[in-house]
């Protein structure tokens, strides 16, 4: 009884402990990013969603950046709000369709809103076996109101916002109208705040901050004009790049793709399912065994760059490859065994809890020391970082 209670004394000291560092720079444990918010739990993008998402021990949230008509970035996983808002009720002759990066898509898109129309629409849980019951309830927020949500949280927290299809927000009437780009536009709301560069500095560990994209030639552009530390975010092998169509992702994740890459970002975003495979001749098994390196992991480290894989969620179908009995199992395969520096999770308290598991152990955790608090190295495209 006596050492019952010991150990569950002990067991909630090491939660505040792993709370309380989760807010500290710089680094002796890998990043936990919460994936559009506290998702496994409450609709993606909203105010509540983050808020809980801090509360369970996230150290960066992520906000997906889109325009509304009137040019504010707000933070949605897609222009294109039918499935994740009453949008198509609220405002049905809106419903149309538009080709984005070669994807046909039909509803209502905020660049076809004001940020007051966008304003009185309210989220929904986008994934049917989730809890429903706070659909109808929250608002879209601002990009300004995301930032607002981390900078008022009682530790450190990081913001970690994706220019989401910025070349199609390019392209737009109302965008070339202004004389301005979606980059420059999110970039002048991050100066406004306070965010700089470059990564691991004063100033950076005070406020945190990375920018994401899938795009290659956006994060080029934004190399040159920020010194905000980039992520290149990955999709599968074969999917093509969005702004390079004529280019798979493969292309970019060999030697010479990744070592192009350092030249401009601080780090890698891929999809989870692209830094494991089977072992030649192995069955798939329920603990990992079965799994092994595509080398991509050490490629990434071997640049000088930081792994920030997506999407870690709890549920057995979303499991890698169902290779993983639990999510604990697949947390413990891809932060001890590949070493990578964060990820992205739709449950933020299931990744600070496996931390908590791991600060009793001993012996070798991770290998965030030698890449995570690396000073930013010199970048060719901006002389001034």
């Amino acid at each position: 009884m006596e050492f019952s209670r010991a150990a569950a004394a002990l067991l909630i000291v090491l939660a505040l402990v792993a709370q309380a560092q989760a807010g500290v720079w710089p680094r002796s444990r890998p990043y936990n990013i919460a994936h559009r918010g506290a998702s496994g739990f409450r609709p993606d993008h909203t105010a509540e969603g983050y808020q809980l998402a801090i509360d369970l021990g996230a150290d960066f949230i992520e906000c997906d950046v889109v325009l509304t008509k009137d040019l504010v970035p707000v933070c949605r996983h897609e222009p294109l709000v039918s499935g994740t808002t009453d949008a198509d009720a609220k405002f049905p002759s809106l419903i149309r369709s538009i080709i984005i990066d070669g994807v046909n898509y039909t509803g209502v898109f905020t660049t076809d809103l004001t940020l007051a129309e966008v304003k009185t629409l309210r989220c929904k849980q986008p994934i049917a076996d989730r809890d429903q019951s706070f659909n109808g309830q929250f608002a879209i927020p601002t990009l300004e109101e995301y930032i607002a949500i981390a900078k008022g949280a009682n530790r450190t927290i990081g913001i970690y916002p994706e220019t989401k299809h910025p070349t199609w927000h390019d392209s737009l009437p109302i965008v070339k109208a202004a004389q301005t780009t979606m980059s420059d536009i999110v970039l002048n709301v991050l100066k406004k705040h306070g965010y700089k560069g470059p990564i691991n500095s004063k100033a950076w560990s005070k406020q945190p901050v990375f920018i994401q994209s899938f795009e290659v030639g956006n994060l080029k552009y934004l190399s040159r004009k920020t010194c905000i530390p980039l992520v290149q975010l990955l999709s599968d092998w074969n999917t093509p790049i969005p702004d390079m169509p004529s280019m798979n992702y493969s292309a970019i994740m060999s030697e010479a793709g990744v070592k192009e890459m350092a030249t401009y970002a601080s780090g890698v975003g891929p999809w989870k399912n692209t830094l494991v495979r089977a072992k030649t001749g192995a069955n798939v098994t329920a603990n990992g065994a079965a799994l092994e390196s595509t080398g991509l992991a050490e490629r990434i480290r071997k640049n000088g760059m930081q792994a920030h894989p997506y999407t870690f969620r709890n549920e057995a179908r979303y499991l890698t490859y169902g290779a993983f009995a639990t999510a604990m199992d697949e947390f413990e395969f891809f932060f001890v065994k590949l070493g990578i520096e964060g990820a992205f999770t739709d449950y933020t308290g299931s990744l600070r809890q496996y931390f908590t598991m791991k600060s009793m152990e001993q012996g070798r955790l991770w290998n965030t020391g030698a890449v995570i608090n690396r000073a930013g190295r010199p970048k060719p495209h901006n002389p001034k970082c």
